[in-house]
């Protein structure tokens, strides 16, 4: 009942609803996934409305108590593109610093290339986008946009497998 008024409210657009039916969430059921499921959505209604500061603050939440490591390692990931946009490239690191679940691993790579470039390090950039390249699937859409990302720095990883695979290495 309490996820169905998170929506509710984030449907509506309302903030300061959101906000209270967010708190009570929390509050109740922190250790829910609805909990975490509410506080994501919540995170992307606040920063689709303008407040940044609030789906900052959501997130933060999702990556610190979440007790399920996939919504930790989503909020950390979301996290750090809004400390990116709001140009506190540090912040934004370390919210990448540390482990990430498999699946998440060349994600949080490509996300510090992004970073890092930010920073106009387009050589450490490059280097974790190599990683980002070589742990995503080869079927995956999101491949090419690394892809991309590469060849605008001067890499052509399709060319140089053997390259790749050897910047890519930690």
């Amino acid at each position: 009942v309490m996820h169905d008024e998170v929506e509710r409210a984030a449907r509506s657009g309302e903030l300061a609803k959101l906000d209270r039916a967010l708190a009570d969430m929390k509050d109740r059921y922190g250790g829910t996934v609805y909990a975490q499921q509410a506080a994501l959505l919540a995170a992307k209604v606040f920063q689709e409305k303008g407040n940044a500061d609030a789906a900052r603050a959501a997130l933060t939440w999702v990556a610190e108590k979440a007790p399920d490591e996939g919504y930790r390692a989503v909020a950390r990931l979301r996290l750090a593109g809004l400390l990116m946009d709001a140009g506190k490239h540090d912040e934004a690191i370390a919210q990448l610093e540390g482990t990430f679940p498999g699946e998440f691993a060349a994600l949080a790579a490509d996300r510090r290339g992004d970073i890092l470039l930010g920073k106009g390090k387009k050589v450490e950039a490059r280097a974790e986008y190599l990683k980002a390249y070589k742990g995503l699937d080869e079927r995956t859409d999101y491949r090419r946009m690394v892809e991309v990302k590469l060849n605008a720095l001067g890499t052509d990883p399709a060319t140089t497998p053997a390259a790749v695979a050897n910047e890519a290495k930690p």
